[in-house]
């Protein structure tokens, strides 16, 4: 498999390294961390408010979380049922799934995909967060 876009190369402008953040809209981004903190082992590194809207940066493990207030700006709508076009879930590797599992079921945490055998030999797990965000576990073996 080679590359489907820009190389960086020839004056073209490509992306270095991995991704940086990811945001959460939250009309409570204290409540998402205190979740992100309890069940992915999250840690609040930074507060701001940025462009009018109150922000709660969570690190977990390599990756980082922005949950934020809606901005003046922005036009949210909350849904029910049907899942809509568009991100599809945040994915995290973790070390001991089943334990990870149970441990968030006796914490009343949704289990949206009990475990299953992943591609590539790995077992994974999908789980219901705050504001309906979908979460992956992964465990590598």
């Amino acid at each position: 498999m080679g590359k489907i876009g820009p190389s960086g190369k020839g004056g073209i402008m490509g992306v270095i390294g991995g991704y940086h953040h990811v945001h959460i809209v939250s009309p409570d981004p204290e409540a998402v961390a205190r979740w992100l903190g309890e069940f992915l082992g999250g840690e609040v590194t930074g507060r701001e408010e940025p462009r009018g809207a109150r922000n709660v940066i969570v690190r977990i493990g390599e990756a980082a979380l922005s949950i934020r207030t809606p901005r003046p700006s922005d036009k949210i709508i909350e849904t029910e049922g049907a899942r809509p076009f568009g991100l599809d879930h945040i994915c995290f590797l973790v070390d001991d799934l089943k334990a990870m599992v149970e441990r968030m079921r006796a914490g009343g945490v949704e289990i949206a995909e009990e475990i299953f055998a992943h591609s590539g030999g790995s077992d994974a797990a999908f789980v219901v967060g705050p504001e309906n965000v979908l979460f992956e576990l992964i465990q590598k073996k």
